[in-house]
Order: structure tokens, then C-alpha cells, then sequence
């Protein structure tokens, strides 16, 4: 995308243009090569040069390198404080004008209903769309009217979708998060507290008054797949003559929803969903129900790709089964691997680039996990792009863990070139997605992807989901309220096939009025002799602490060569490679595979086993709620008689509906 400025969207950025997702990879004016396959180039010399002995990358240090002479002491396995514990990255804090209008009641006492109101533009009702002044759209719920006479409108606002989380950066527009799509709007959504029920409830309405009415427009509310109900199935298709014609008077449709979920006590936004609009909240006859979205989004003509056509996977229901089937890729040493193994997954294959990494995972899970790929991602996309099985690759729940050093602000930039390659990874998320089409998907990273380079690959990675269709939300979790040892702060995204719910995310269980904190004594107080084999018992290095209470949570960053929180609390060492893997909630027999360093890279790259179990807990129980929803979902006939006879007048039409939600489907007419 050009360093334009615009905070309009271009012709061309109508419904997409693949530019600009490889533009989001190059941010700040450095080009990233994010090719997934081999290089056509074979000339070694003209690919490649030796590292220097100072350029050599962190993580793929070892052992023997440091028996060589190199210095071990730069590469941070924290365990403890997260590296981006800016709050200003995490959280949204509330705008003046937003808590009051959450405090705000809709319908005070003495304010009356309205059936209509006069606006500049016209007569309006209560179900009308307008736009607004400003650009915005509004969804008219209530016409009230106040003691003293006035009226005033309750609603909902909607943009659209390139206006979502849109902003200007350092070097142009970012990257959007919903697909640019002319005319197709998104519904602006707050709730409080994340409270119960539909999103569209009265607690999230906006007051507006009727001078903010600019002109009546045509929106259709859907979530029926694009470009359903739009102009375009008028005939009408977008060019440099009618682009302005068809912005300010052609029909609109809105099919998503942008939830922002505020802590009123903290005052900031703490959490964020885009997804499709439910059934529900469609108009009458444009909702579709989810089974019909889940069996649509299977179909052969959708999941094309690469000009393959794949039969369609029916929906598993798993009768009689305890598990679902999952997939980690960037498992490292299987922190979210043993995460979703204790919360009854069944996972289907691994992939890391790590050999040691791959060696520990079979070492704890020899057959209990089906595949161990020891691959580069490029590989392993290669691997799934040429599969012949539909259902080879496909699982209900996949975890991603990308590299995150490249999106870390603690990152000195000092290998841009391993920096770039681990960002153009995330850039594969699209591809895997529409392959591998897990019911459930989510993703750890660092909070620092969600501002550094302004957010841009942060952006690209919720486009990848919404351009999939998936509902997606995020949030930034406190890893110590889920029984972790280490108040480590992570940001987690998860995504939802179409069609199926949503999960939340897991209620803290640690913390005031719940559960205790983790200590360090909980965590290494379970060692016992016996599980201080191979190199588990070594590691630890003479320290000149003091003994401090070990009923307390880890503080300070631990390093391999030492670090404020790496003192074990008995005083005058630090902790050795088990009394790390316990701190990061491995089980104490967990078996490691590689020299000391790559012990500690292991750990300190993973994802702590209790938080992903209880993540996963929430996930399975989300994917049973579905599949309980969609076998009581039948869908209803019913005879529809020609009341006014005629030569048609014998004739029954067949109509499909959902017999739980009792929305009319699109007719089949049988033949008498």
C-alpha cells in the first residue's frame, strides 16, 4: 500500500488486493520476502555469507558453542516478567465521551416511545438505517422522547469495514482487519464486564439525536456470505464512473460485529471480538442458521485452492468420543502440546523446526501423539498443499505458537534478517487455515506485535482470520491467574470456524477471592531425586543471595548466565533445569532432550502446560456445546398453499427452516 496518507480506501482495494498484505510485511519501508516455497536461485555465494561469530541468532546457540569459547549470556529464557508490560499495549483506556454513555440509561423514567420522527431527511421509524453526519451508519432500535418535548434516537452505529481499527501510521495506512468490500458494514458494539446474552442487548445502545441524521439508507442485515443480499447482485459492479454513486446510494449490508468488552473499574477496553453476525441478529429471511454456515464453508467450491478441489468433510460429532482431534504447530518442547494432551485432546500431528525441541516431544508422547514433523514451516505447507486426503491435515482445534523475538521490544534489532523471516512466517496463517480448517484455532504471542511497527502484523494476523471467515476475539492474559508461577502477561487470539461458537476465554481461577497464587515452593517442592535424570539436575550456577521466602510468586527475568530472578530461594545458586521446567509448569518427570542450553531455550520458549489446559478445557467445552446445538438443530417442512387457487393453486411448496430458531429458509418448490 502507498505511503498515500488516505485514510479513504482506493478502487482498487475493492473486495481485496493481495498487495497490500505483503505491503503490511514491509512495514516501515523494509522489503520482506515472505515466499513459502524454495528459492530459484541455487548459487550458494550469491545467497548466502558465514556469520559472523557476534551475528550468530540467539536460539540456535548450544552447548557446544559455548565449549568453543562463545558467550552464552545474551539469549533470555524469562520466565517471570513479560517483555512487553507496557499497559498502553494491552489495553484501550475509555475515551471522555464512552463511560458515560454506559452509564447512561436508554429508557430514563418520563421518556416515552415514539412510532416515528420527523428528521431533516425525512420520516423514520423505529428498525430504520441512516446515515450519519460523520460517515457512520445507525441502526434505529427506539425513538424516545424526553419530558421537555425532544426526541432523540437508541441504536446501534456500524462503519464500514476498512473503518474498523482503522489508523494512519509512521509510513501510511495500516493494514485493515476486515476484507475491504465496498458498501459491506460492520456493527460497533461495547459491552460491559463482558456481560451475558446477545451483544445487540439494550446495554450496548448509543444515544444519538436526530440532527446527526444526514439521509435514510438501504442496509440489509446478514450474516450470509458475501456477496449475498449486496448491490451487486442487482448487476451493478463497481468502476471509476459510479464509485461515488454507489458509496452514497447503492444498498449496504452488514454482516459483522466489533465487540469491545470494558472494565469499568479500570476504565479500559480489555477485550476484543470480530465476528459474523448470529442468526438472530439478522433481518427476518437473511440469517443463516450455523449448522447451514458450517456445512456451506465445507463445500468443494469454497475450499478450492491452488486449483484443487477437495470433497467436503462432513461434521464430526464425536458421538460416544472423549476427545477432539488437534494439532500444534511451533510446539517446541510441547508446553501447549502437554497443555492439550491433560485437557483430553487427542493431538494429531506436531511441527517445529527444532530438533532437539521434536526429540522431546517424542520422548514424553511416543504414541500418544500420531506425528512428530521435524520441518520448517515452508516445508510442512508445502507437505499439507500437496496432500491427497482431504482429511489428512484437517483437525477440530490447532494451536499456533509463531516465533515472537521479531515482535518483542526488549528485540535490539541486532539480526534483521532472522527478524524478517520469523514475521513473513505469520503471513502462512491464511493458507494453513483454509487447509487445515480447524473448528477452533488459537494463537500466543508477545503483546509487543500489538504495537511494535504500529501493529501492522498484529493486523494481518486477524485478516488472515476474518478473510477466512472466521469470528475471532483477543486478549491479553495474566498468566499467573490461571496457576502459572509467573505473573507473565501474553496476548492470545482465538478464532472460530464459521458456523461454529465462539469459546470464551477461561475464567481466572487464581488470584484475590479465588484461589491462592503459585509459589515457587508449589512448583519445585514436587521434585524428588528420582526426577533429576539426564541433565535435569544440572545447570545451576553459584549465586551470592541471600535465602528468601520461597511461598512467594517468581519475580525478576532469569537468563542463561544468571538474571535478578534467577536465585533459587534457599540462597547461593540458581535454579537448575528441573526446578525451570517445574516453574514453568511441566510435569517433574518431563524428559528433555539436548545439552543444558537447549534445555533452558526449550523452557523458556513455551507456553506454561496449565494455562493451554485450561484454554483447551475451554475450547472443548465450546466444541461440545456446538455439536449438542447443531443434532438438536432439524430442519422443519412445511406446506405452503396458493391462497388464491389459479393454475398454481395445487401446487406445495417445500419450505426448509430451522425448528429451533424457526427462521425461514429459501423455498424448494416440488412438483405435485
Amino acid at each position: 500500500m502507498t505511503n498515500s496518507g488516505r485514510s479513504t480506501p482506493t478502487l482498487a482495494a475493492e473486495d481485496e488486493e493481495m498487495t497490500e498484505r505483503y505491503g503490511a510485511a514491509g512495514a516501515r519501508g523494509v522489503h520482506v520476502d515472505i515466499d513459502l516455497t524454495k528459492d530459484d536461485d541455487d548459487d550458494e555465494h550469491a545467497v548466502s555469507r558465514d556469520l559472523m561469530p557476534n551475528e550468530l541468532p540467539d536460539p540456535y546457540t548450544n552447548d557446544r558453542l559455548a565449549a568453543a569459547g562463545v558467550q552464552d549470556d545474551h539469549v533470555n529464557i524469562d520466565l517471570t516478567q513479560d517483555d512487553d508490560d507496557d499497559e498502553r499495549a494491552i489495553n484501550r483506556d475509555l475515551r471522555p465521551s464512552e463511560l458515560p454513555e454506559l452509564e447512561r440509561q436508554h429508557r430514563p423514567t418520563g421518556h416515552t416511545t415514539c412510532d416515528f420522527a420527523n428528521a431533516s431527511c425525512g420520516t423514520i421509524y423505529a428498525g430504520s438505517r441512516v446515515e450519519l453526519v460523520d460517515g457512520t451508519f445507525f441502526h434505529i432500535r427506539d425513538i424516545m422522547k424526553a419530558p421537555s418535548g425532544e426526541q432523540y434516537l437508541n441504536g446501534i452505529v456500524m462503519k464500514r469495514t476498512w473503518q474498523i481499527m482503522d489508523k494512519i501510521g509512521l509510513n501510511g495506512q495500516l493494514h485493515a482487519v476486515l476484507p475491504k468490500q465496498k458498501n459491506e458494514l460492520c456493527m460497533i458494539i461495547k459491552t460491559v464486564n463482558d456481560k451475558p446474552g446477545s451483544s445487540l442487548d439494550d446495554h450496548s445502545l448509543v444515544r444519538i439525536s436526530l440532527e446527526d441524521v444526514r439521509s435514510i439508507r438501504h442496509v440489509i442485515i446478514s450474516n450470509d456470505r458475501f456477496p449475498r443480499h449486496s448491490f451487486r447482485e442487482q448487476g451493478l459492479s463497481v468502476d471509476s464512473s459510479n464509485y461515488h454513486e454507489i458509496e452514497e446510494n447503492a444498498s449496504l449490508v452488514c454482516r459483522w460485529k466489533f465487540v469491545e468488552s470494558i472494565d469499568v473499574a479500570a476504565r479500559k477496553v480489555t477485550a476484543f471480538v470480530l465476528s459474523p453476525l448470529d442468526e438472530s441478529e439478522c433481518d427476518q429471511s437473511c440469517g443463516l442458521p450455523n449448522l447451514q454456515k458450517f456445512t456451506a464453508f465445507r463445500s468443494p467450491a469454497h475450499n478450492s485452492h491452488k486449483s484443487k478441489t477437495k470433497a467436503p468433510r462432513e461434521r464430526q460429532h464425536h458421538e460416544g468420543e472423549q476427545t477432539y482431534i488437534s494439532a500444534d504447530l511451533f510446539a517446541g518442547a510441547g508446553g501447549a502440546t502437554t497443555g492439550m494432551i491433560t485437557a483430553g485432546l487427542d493431538v494429531k500431528y506436531v511441527v517445529d523446526f527444532d530438533a532437539d525441541a521434536c526429540h522431546t516431544l517424542q520422548r514424553n508422547y511416543e504414541g500418544r501423539i500420531r506425528d512428530v514433523r521435524h520441518m520448517d514451516m515452508r516445508d510442512f505447507l508445502a507437505v499439507i498443499q500437496g496432500a491427497q486426503s482431504d482429511d489428512e491435515y484437517m483437525v477440530d482445534f490447532l494451536h499456533v505458537s509463531y516465533p515472537c523475538q521479531a515482535h518483542s521490544w526488549l528485540n535490539r534489532g541486532q539480526n534483521r534478517e532472522r527478524d524478517l523471516e520469523g514475521i513473513s512466517l505469520c503471513y502462512s496463517l491464511r493458507e494453513i487455515l483454509l487447509i487445515v480448517r480447524p473448528r477452533v484455532v488459537t494463537l500466543e504471542q508477545t503483546n509487543g506485535i500489538l504495537t511494535k511497527e504500529d501493529g501492522q502484523h498484529f493486523r494481518a494476523l486477524i485478516y488472515d482470520l476474518t478473510k477466512t471467515e472466521y469470528a475471532v476475539r483477543w486478549k491479553v492474559l495474566n498468566f499467573a491467574h490461571y496457576g502459572n508461577s509467573q505473573p507473565r502477561k501474553r496476548l492470545i487470539v482465538m478464532g472460530a470456524y464459521p458456523g461454529e461458537l465462539l469459546p470464551p476465554f477461561p475464567e481466572p481461577t487464581h488470584g484475590p477471592g479465588l484461589l491462592p497464587f503459585v509459589t515457587i515452593h508449589d512448583c519445585i517442592g514436587q521434585i524428588t531425586p528420582e526426577s533429576l535424570f539426564d541433565n535435569m539436575g544440572l545447570g545451576a550456577c553459584p549465586r551470592t543471595h541471600a535465602p528468601y521466602n520461597p511461598h512467594t510468586q517468581l519475580r525478576g527475568c532469569i537468563t542463561r548466565s544468571g538474571g535478578e530472578g534467577n536465585m533459587h530461594p534457599g540462597g547461593g545458586r540458581s535454579f537448575n533445569c528441573r526446578e525451570l521446567a517445574c516453574l514453568m509448569t511441566f510435569p517433574p518427570y518431563y524428559q528433555f532432550a539436548g545439552g543444558i542450553s537447549a534445555i533452558k531455550l526449550q523452557i523458556g520458549n513455551a507456553v506454561p502446560p496449565v494455562v493451554m489446559k485450561a484454554i483447551c478445557e475451554e475450547v472443548v467445552r465450546s466444541l461440545r456445546r456446538s455439536d449438542e446445538e447443531m443434532e438438536a438443530w432439524r430442519p422443519e417442512v412445511v406446506d405452503l398453499k396458493d391462497d388464491e387457487g389459479g393454475e398454481e393453486g395445487d401446487m406445495a411448496a417445500t419450505r426448509v427452516r430451522g425448528a429451533r430458531l424457526g427462521r425461514a429458509e429459501e423455498p424448494i418448490v416440488l412438483d405435485d
